[in-house]
């Protein structure tokens, strides 16, 4: 085998395992998960009509 022969055997050597590497590094990337759907609360909401007195749902009684 000639040196040149070799030299270019090394290199596709060399070649092939960083696209290995690349490959399994990929691989291995957590996949992203979906954002879960927002809750809202009527207590955190503006009001458009306001409320009689004592009957706030919001007061914990």
């Amino acid at each position: 085998m000639s040196r040149r022969t070799g030299l270019a055997a090394m290199a596709g050597l060399i070649c092939a395992g960083v696209v290995a590497f690349i490959a399994v590094s990929a691989a291995r990337e957590p996949q992203s998960q979906p954002t879960p759907p927002r809750v809202y609360s009527s207590c955190l909401a503006a009001d458009t009509k306001p409320m009689p007195v004592g009957d706030d749902p919001c007061d914990g009684s």
